[in-house]
């Protein structure tokens, strides 16, 4: 009878060792509640400019996408569990974020150009 045996340090997935520990519950709740935070900011923010706070208006764009990549990092990296995993995957996700943050920022300057008649 032939066993395989497994490092002491991870466990063995398809050839890969896992050379880390996942984070506990308490871990994940933590950065829930740093996400409602966020979201909480998010929806404060949008009401900004119903508050008395007209001047803040040319800054909710840039508020919001900062927000989204924060949110978008933190979900990506712990619950998909890429802040473990090889590196070309965070590579993937990353450069996935260029490519809609350009496309987001290119539909909002065309449509933006067509509202003021350009």
């Amino acid at each position: 009878m032939v066993t395989q045996e497994v490092p002491a340090h991870g466990a063995d997935h398809g050839g890969h060792t896992e050379a880390h520990a996942h984070p506990g519950p308490k871990t994940y709740i933590q950065i829930a509640v740093i996400l409602a935070i966020i979201t909480a900011i998010e929806v404060f923010i949008l009401y900004l400019p119903e508050m008395g706070f007209g001047a803040a208006r040319p800054f909710l764009v840039p508020a919001f996408i900062i927000l989204s990549v924060l949110k978008f990092v933190l979900v990506v990296g712990w619950y998909m569990h890429l802040k473990f995993d090889d590196s070309f995957y965070l590579r993937m996700f990353a450069f996935s974020l260029i490519i809609a943050l350009t496309l987001a920022t290119g539909f909002i300057a065309l449509f933006h150009g067509i509202h003021l008649g350009l």
